[in-house]
């Protein structure tokens, strides 16, 4: 029996903890990740994505196939349009920045093939390869979501809690982690630094009792996250973007040198 195969058919799709759009938001898909098929319940389908995590997603946002989508492109700008003809005058969905779609480049634009085999064009910036696994790729991903709001379970431009705006920043880079933060922070276990030696790109925890918030670097003791919405704050007094309510309750920074190795 061939395997069930379930594709984002949105730009961004929320998940949730039990198949009912009252539940709890756990965290977002975008078009054209693949995720496994766990069960049904009428128009709800239970699915783990490709960072582990599992929940509800309704049937309405997604392609059921026997095989995965190969989206050979990432869109690479904050959000662009799919049109359903040549002049780009009739839009056909939205995409956003991390979208995965199948396509090839003509002239100035590209055709592109969704999930759902319908066919557009787009004149969306896009990559063909997860951009170099750096320091300084990292941290200018971070700014580019900057000023975007914050939004619970949101690993989007739609949106990002703290957690998921480093997850999508490192996936920028090729690297997978975690989804929440106490989850990043164990897998970073083995690399605690001491202030002295944080760089660009390394992580910041915060938390009362467990880690509850977390940041990344940015140089020069500023750091970026989302709280309110993304944004660059410091961790020195005199600067105009101090936040001591969170040096108050900051925990430990990590280095992520071994991931880039």
């Amino acid at each position: 029996m061939s395997e069930t195969i379930i594709t984002v058919n949105a730009s961004v799709a929320n998940i949730y903890k039990d198949p009912d759009y009252d539940a709890p938001v756990l965290t977002q898909a975008l078009l054209g990740e693949n995720c496994g098929f766990i069960e049904m319940r009428n128009n709800w389908i239970k699915i783990s994505l490709e960072d582990g995590y599992e929940g509800w997603i309704n049937r309405s946002f997604i392609v059921v196939n026997s095989k995965k989508y190969h989206g050979n492109l990432i869109c690479d700008d904050l959000k662009a349009m799919v049109y359903a003809n040549l002049q780009f005058t009739l839009p056909l969905r939205e995409i956003i920045y991390g979208n995965h779609i199948y396509g090839k480049k003509t002239d100035d634009h590209f055709i592109v093939i969704l999930p759902d085999g319908t066919k557009g064009w787009t004149k969306c910036n896009f990559r063909e390869n997860r951009q170099k696994a750096s320091r300084e790729n990292l941290t200018q991903i971070a700014q580019k979501f900057i000023g975007i709001q914050y939004l619970w379970g949101g690993k989007s431009v739609q949106g990002f809690d703290c957690s998921g705006l480093v997850q999508t920043i490192f996936q920028g880079i090729g690297i997978i982690l975690p989804r929440d933060a106490s989850d990043q922070s164990a897998f970073f276990f083995k690399s605690k630094i001491g202030p002295e030696e944080v760089q660009p790109g390394d992580l910041h925890f915060f938390g009362k009792d467990n880690i509850s918030h977390v940041a990344i670097a940015s140089g020069r003791e500023k750091f970026i996250h989302s709280q309110g919405w993304v944004k660059e704050e410091s961790f020195q007094a005199a600067n105009p973007i101090y936040n001591g309510n969170l040096k108050s309750i900051f925990l430990h920074s990590v280095s992520i040198s071994k991931t880039l190795d």
